[in-house]
């Protein structure tokens, strides 16, 4: 718990030298920039090229949703290999439980470039609420179509420690799930057994997507008056000094 070395005083009497601080919450604006295109990507711009639906959560640095080097749990692989977030929706929900997350984050459509036009692509800009007790942000978005492809960002630091980072972007490399061994622009084929860690995709891995960057995300802090939460600590003082303040009324009465 972090305190503020401000003192609550009531009547004139000081009860604490530092209570907990208010836990801030901050907006952020997010700008997906999908920059898949024949250009950037040669013989690698499929039909209907699109980021698929963007999902994860805000949550305490001490967890970690997904990571290079690990297994994809369920909810990464159903993402990879199909761009539908609900079993990771389920995660980020059993983690909110456990007290190790604050809030989902779920955007059901598509993240489109420039050459892409389908009914499926949606807003390119989005917006979400962090606090200081989770100040880590966890997205994916599969790259679609693919056999289990995806981009995102794992446990994004927003808070610096002191406040919140104004903006920060951060490049879209591809990565690949470690659960599919096709190796063209189309959902399924067999599976990877047994499953591989998360790996990034380099030019030597030999995926047929490539290692070259697909877009960014852009944060962007939403400069708006933020509402603050009280830490149980904090409520605890608070409940204390308004007894104190009846307790006192009612004995000058009696």
């Amino acid at each position: 718990m972090r305190l503020c070395p401000r003192p609550l005083s009531v009547i004139g009497a000081v009860l604490l030298t530092a209570i907990p601080c208010l836990l801030q919450a901050a907006t952020y604006r997010l700008t997906i920039e999908n920059t898949w295109s024949e250009s950037s990507h040669p013989g690698a711009f499929p039909e209907d090229a699109h980021f698929s639906w963007l999902g994860g959560g805000t949550h305490s640095p001490l967890i970690s949703l997904w990571s290079e080097g690990a297994l994809a749990s369920p909810g990464i692989v159903e993402m990879a290999e199909t761009g539908a977030t609900f079993q990771l929706v389920t995660e980020v929900e059993a983690a909110i439980t456990a007290g190790d997350a604050s809030a989902i984050l779920d955007w059901q459509h598509w993240f489109c470039p420039t050459g892409t036009t389908h009914p499926n692509c949606g807003p390119l800009v989005v917006q979400f609420e962090v606090d200081e007790a989770f100040p880590s942000v966890t997205l994916v978005t599969m790259l679609g179509p693919s056999p289990d492809w995806f981009v995102g960002v794992s446990g994004l630091m927003l808070h610096d420690g002191i406040d919140w980072i104004d903006s920060i972007t951060v490049d879209l490399r591809p990565h690949d799930g470690g659960t599919r061994e096709q190796n063209i622009f189309e959902l399924g084929g067999p599976l990877t057994t047994p499953q591989v860690p998360i790996s990034l995709i380099t030019a030597a891995s030999g995926q047929l997507v490539g290692p070259a960057s697909l877009g960014t995300f852009r944060f962007e802090r939403v400069l708006m008056p933020s509402v603050p939460m009280l830490g149980s600590g904090a409520m605890w003082i608070l409940s204390v000094a308004l007894l104190a303040i009846i307790g006192g009324r009612l004995a000058s009465r009696a």
